[in-house]
């Protein structure tokens, strides 16, 4: 898969994409102010997304990317409603690290703008979604349900960032 279609699949294809894709949006579905969020986001992630269609040269965008998946799954496992001032930088800073651990496999420079502009839809899209269903659980089971995804995915990214500092790929 190449192009469009394959950028759009990106975030779901790597494993510690997926792990930060559900913490933001659980965290976003938990806030009470979700636009702001999806807003900052997405700026993030067209930011990182910019920066390495430019070149930029990332070596610990994965580690920053786990770290911020663990803050955010943390939080939603907390239930505490995170002020903006918080939260913006956080889900900004995940959502940076995210579009630049998210180089295109392509070869000429169409393709590969067209897989960052997929994988930015894509990543969107699932973020969108997530926070859409957390959002419109209420019942207090519900919830609690929220919470437990939370802890699990902050459990799955400490487990993969152990991993990692044991195959010495962390500094």
């Amino acid at each position: 898969m190449s192009g469009l279609l394959g950028g759009l699949l990106h975030p779901l294809a790597v494993p510690a994409h997926v792990l930060a894709l559900l913490a933001i949006g659980l965290l976003i579905g938990q806030q009470r102010q979700p636009l702001l969020l999806l807003a900052a986001f997405a700026v993030g992630l067209a930011a990182g997304l910019g920066a390495l269609a430019s070149a930029f040269a990332t070596t610990s965008a994965a580690n920053v990317l786990l770290a911020a998946t663990i803050v955010s799954a943390l939080l939603v496992a907390l239930a505490y409603p995170v002020p903006a001032f918080l939260s913006v930088p956080l889900l900004a800073i995940a959502s940076i690290a995210l579009g630049l651990d998210s180089p295109p496999e392509a070869i000429s420079i169409a393709v590969a703008i067209a897989m960052l502009i997929g994988t930015g839809i894509g990543a969107g899209l699932v973020v969108a979604v997530v926070a859409a269903g957390v959002s419109r659980l209420v019942g207090p089971w519900q919830q609690i349900g929220v919470r437990i995804l939370g802890s699990w995915t902050a459990a799955s990214a400490i487990l993969v960032l152990a991993l990692r500092f044991v195959r010495g790929q962390v500094l």
